[in-house]
């Protein structure tokens, strides 16, 4: 009875997983996003003028940037299993999976994943 249960909330992170890795974010979604991003940040100078006078294009300016870092990341986030610096390698995270069974049943171990171009592949 546990390792069924084991093997279904093992199928049932593997399909999580499967189903982020395939499901995209639509792209009405980011381009409303940048839109509203453009409209707000090249509108608000106009709302703290009266309150910040020349001050107002700076403090504009850090909330674009926060903004467009903001946006970035969610970017980044859209495809996190890409072998990229940030991205999350499955084939590593696998391997070690791999290596705790191994060693739970007393067999050999394959090796550890390495590092390429600072990519753990």
């Amino acid at each position: 009875m546990t390792i069924s249960n084991t093997l279904s909330s093992l199928a049932r992170s593997q399909a999580g997983c499967d189903r982020i890795a395939t499901t995209p974010l639509p792209f009405v979604y980011s381009l409303m996003v940048r839109r509203t991003i453009y409209l707000y940040c090249w509108l608000l100078p106009f709302a703290l003028i009266e309150a910040t006078s020349w001050f107002a294009p700076v403090f504009a300016a850090v909330v674009a940037c926060v903004f467009f870092g903001l946006q970035a990341v969610t970017n980044e986030l859209e495809h996190p299993f890409r072998n990229v610096q940030n991205g999350l390698s499955l084939d590593a995270i696998c391997r070690v999976i791999k290596i705790s069974a191994c060693e739970a049943l007393g067999q050999e171990a394959p090796a550890m994943r390495t590092l390429e171009n600072y990519v753990l592949t």
